[in-house]
């Protein structure tokens, strides 16, 4: 699902939109999230896996982080922070680059090692850095470790910016995943700038795309 077809515009993000203001308060993360997986697995069902353990992995990794430093063993802290940045970027390199270290290395040996012909997970690249940069910034001591999953889930998962990006840190997002304002001046300007960027990509983007393809 793309934010340009008409699945959702006509149908996935107005259902969220009406669901999201009818829904109490403290279920509205959880209803993001729902709608969040959702998206994502309309185009990839199967990686939905690899971005739940990523968020389910760092989650538990800011627990400890926050349980190393209340028990003052800043030892224990960065062991956790290693272990994350990691499997992090293990998880991300592997997607990315094992079929382009097989090819090289059958270059480079003559061997004939079978590619693995991955796909590339959709948005594993936001994500990926969204997790770590909250462990990095519990581990910094700029935000206290998020004890409710679903909000972190949330935060990790949240479509407006899973595929496209742009990368957001979890310190500049914390306060706002229990305590958001909603106003009707704020979602005036939200409804503006998405109809600036949906124009700039049906009108621009895509013809110069289509442009540049018959050049």
């Amino acid at each position: 699902m793309v934010f340009s077809s008409t699945t959702f515009l006509l149908a996935f993000l107005p259902l969220v939109g009406i669901l999201y203001f009818i829904c109490p308060r403290r279920l509205r993360n959880a209803l993001l999230l729902v709608f969040s997986l959702l998206f994502y697995g309309w185009g990839e069902p199967k990686y939905i896996l690899i971005m739940l353990f990523s968020t389910v992995f760092d989650y538990c990794n800011g627990l400890a982080i926050g349980h190393f430093r209340a028990v003052d063993k800043p030892r224990g802290a960065k062991a956790v922070l290693i272990v994350s940045v990691m499997g992090n970027l293990g998880i991300l390199g592997f997607f990315k680059y094992t079929d382009f270290a097989i090819a090289n290395l059958n270059g480079l040996l003559g061997t004939a090692i079978p590619a693995l012909g991955l796909l590339l997970p959709i948005g594993i690249s936001f994500y990926t850095f969204q997790t770590m940069s909250y462990t990095i910034d519990v581990y910094r001591g700029v935000v206290p470790p998020q004890r409710n999953i679903i909000d972190f889930s949330a935060y990790v998962t949240l479509f407006p910016q899973l595929i496209a990006g742009p990368i957001v840190q979890y310190k500049t997002v914390a306060a706002d995943l229990r305590h958001r304002v909603h106003t009707s001046e704020n979602f005036a300007l939200g409804a503006r700038r998405f109809c600036v960027g949906l124009a700039k990509k049906v009108l621009l983007a895509n013809s110069i795309g289509a442009l540049w393809e018959e050049c």
